[in-house]
């Protein structure tokens, strides 16, 4: 009943902020296309496809509604949205006409979570529907509490701190439960991620970061109302965030260790569990930071291959705004990574546990 209690009040603020205006709501459909023609349109300088489509609505209110959309292909594949009959497409309802706007993935997506969800209990068991239930928290945090906020001018900074802080709280109490693992993991995550935060702070402003890195950014410039983003906040936001799963698990490695020791152990002194502690840390440390990075080096392969092929200079490369962002972020992550190993070890060594009866 306490463990309810608890998690009633972590989530207080989630249920407080459960609803998004409805002004950044419209209609979306899902449709399938019957009956498709083209016609090849040739003018001056240009030729391209327009495609004619017969869709019938297959849910909400207009389900079996039959409506004609027209989609236009210029041979660009960045692009283009070739439909054909069959398709099952997502459409949008304005002004008394439907708008083709991609295809739908809701099969697809919803098959891949069940193969995740059926691996996750297959190999994880009750261990796995726990991480489950802490990852479905954190993305409502996120979506719920954070967006929200983030909506109504309130500090990226400071919103990505609280619900870093309140997913980690949540995650490894579900986990772990109340003890000293998780209170040592709780800490060190926080600590990694603040120390983190400041070094992207510093250097975002040292490098002059503008936080308009990516298309995404400068699409929020065209939300209704006029909301005033901090999209250098935004960033920093987007890279404490980014480094927190890395964290967590640096942090939970250690302190799981550490906890196994003094069970073997008890009577093992300060100074060699502070030693073991480090000794687990620098093995992860290695695996942790390769993968922090290279989910940052993954995202930017293809612009890594264009470099390469017009074979810009070094020096050129790492002045570029985006390509200055992943850098900090990357670098950032990876030191707050660094200062969680310390924290994590020094809180479950050093703190006064008997006192508090833990």
């Amino acid at each position: 009943m306490k463990k309810f209690i608890l998690l009633l009040i972590l989530l207080f603020p989630v249920m407080l902020n459960a609803s998004v205006s409805e002004e950044y709501q419209y209609d979306l459909y899902r449709a399938k296309v019957i009956e498709m023609n083209e016609q090849v349109i040739t003018n001056k300088d240009e030729t391209r496809t327009v495609q004619e489509a017969k869709i019938k609505i297959m849910n909400r209110d207009k389900k079996g509604e039959e409506a004609i959309i027209t989609n236009s292909l210029t041979g660009n594949e960045l692009y283009d949205m070739n439909l054909k009959t069959g398709s099952i497409i997502t459409v949008h309802f304005e002004n008394d006409n439907f708008y083709f706007i991609g295809y739908d993935n809701l099969r697809p997506m919803l098959f891949l979570g069940a193969l995740f969800l059926f691996f996750l209990i297959l190999i994880g068991g009750i261990k796995g529907l726990k991480a489950l239930f802490a990852l479905s928290i954190t993305l409502s945090l996120i979506l719920f509490l954070m967006v929200p906020m983030l909506l109504r001018g309130t500090s990226p900074i400071l919103a990505s701190i609280l619900v870093c802080a309140l997913s980690t709280v949540i995650t490894f109490y579900i986990i772990s439960g109340f003890n000293r693992k998780s209170i040592s993991a709780t800490v060190g995550t926080i600590g990694g991620l603040l120390i983190g935060g400041f070094v992207a702070y510093v250097f975002g402003v040292l490098t002059r970061l503008t936080g308009f890195s990516s298309n995404d950014a400068t699409q929020l410039l065209y939300i209704p109302d006029a909301i005033k983003f901090d999209f250098r906040g935004l960033l920093f936001a987007g890279i404490i965030i980014g480094a927190l799963g890395a964290c967590m698990d640096v942090s939970i490695s250690i302190a799981s260790s550490l906890t196994e020791l003094k069970k073997e152990n008890p009577n093992m002194d300060i100074k060699n569990l502070i030693k073991a502690g480090f000794n687990v840390g620098h093995d992860v440390m290695g695996t942790m930071i390769n993968t922090l990075v290279l989910a940052y080096a993954g995202g930017t392969l293809t612009t890594l291959i264009v470099f390469a092929g017009f074979q810009t200079k070094l020096y050129h490369i790492v002045n570029l705004d985006f390509v200055a962002t992943e850098i900090v972020r990357a670098m950032a992550g990876s030191i707050g990574l660094l200062f969680a190993i310390p924290f994590t070890i020094f809180m479950f060594v050093l703190f006064p546990w008997k006192r508090v009866n833990l």
